[in-house]
Order: structure tokens, then C-alpha cells, then sequence
């Protein structure tokens, strides 16, 4: 009785890692696209500085198929500043050069200073998206991402 037991589970646990999600081994890791602006607002009025504009995006894929997605961007503009932040989180469909996006996680936040209740949350919608992808290097060696749809390509650097 427990070598059939051993059997059962020794072929479940075969039969769920032939189907487990693998993401290969050249995306695995922590990607980051960003922007930061030397710019200062300062105000006449008050003397004080605004923050500066600037932007950041990060995925992060696991090798079992999670992904998570954080972007970021403020931008101040006459003394008013607006943030957007979006939380995304996951599974990851690979097929060939075909990544397709399947979040179970869709959180936006908006805020602007000059209009506080305009500020929003929300959990967006859970549509898949599909992007080509793939890898390059630059001058410097570093290694990229991109992915790219009808609307564009947006390469991300890996962080190491």
C-alpha cells in the first residue's frame, strides 16, 4: 500500500512540473525603465522647490511564472503635482517570442495635489496582454528586455 502511495505521489508531482509554467532562465530576475528630470519648479511666492518629475517601472519574473509589475510617475507642474502609481502581479504565458500577461492583481492610485478629491483607487481590470519580447545588450554590456506591441516597444534594464 505505501508503494502505490509513493507511486501516486511520484507521478502527480512528475506530471505537475511537466505542466508548471517555466519562464526561461534569460528572463528570470528584476527589470527596471526610469527617469528622473535635473528640473526644479520653484515658487516665487513661497521660495520652496517642487519635487522633481521622474518616473520608474519594474518587472520582476520568477522561474515558475509569477510576475510582478510596480510603475511610478510624478510630475509637478505649476505647483501642482500629479502621481500615478500601478501594482500588477500575476502568472506569465511563454510562447516562443509571445509573453502574455495574466494579472490577478490590477491596483492603480492617482492623486493630484491641487484637486484632492479627484484623487482616485481602484482595482483595474484583469485583461491579459501580449507583447513580443526580447533581449539585447548595449555598449556597455548591459543586458535589456523589450517588449514591444502595436502601440511600441519599451526595453527595462536588469538589475542585478
Amino acid at each position: 500500500m505505501k508503494f502505490i502511495s509513493f507511486l501516486f505521489l511520484f507521478l502527480f508531482l512528475a506530471v505537475s512540473q511537466t505542466f508548471a509554467q517555466k519562464v526561461p532562465a534569460e528572463l528570470v530576475g528584476e527589470w527596471h525603465n526610469g527617469s528622473v528630470s535635473m528640473l526644479q519648479d520653484k515658487n516665487l511666492t513661497t521660495g520652496q522647490t517642487t519635487a522633481s518629475n521622474g518616473s520608474t517601472f519594474t518587472y520582476k519574473f520568477s522561474a515558475n511564472g509569477n510576475f510582478e509589475y510596480i510603475g511610478y510617475m510624478k510630475s509637478t507642474m505649476y505647483g501642482c503635482t500629479t502621481d500615478l502609481f500601478n501594482d500588477k502581479r500575476g502568472k506569465v504565458e511563454i510562447d516562443g517570442d509571445q509573453i502574455t500577461f495574466i494579472p490577478s492583481k490590477n491596483y492603480w492610485k492617482n492623486t493630484y495635489s491641487c484637486s484632492p478629491k479627484s484623487n482616485k483607487e481602484r482595482n483595474y481590470t484583469l485583461e491579459r496582454e501580449t507583447y513580443t519580447w526580447s533581449t539585447k545588450t548595449d555598449e556597455y554590456e548591459k543586458e535589456y528586455i523589450c517588449l514591444a506591441n502595436a502601440k511600441g516597444e519599451t526595453c527595462f534594464r536588469r538589475e542585478e
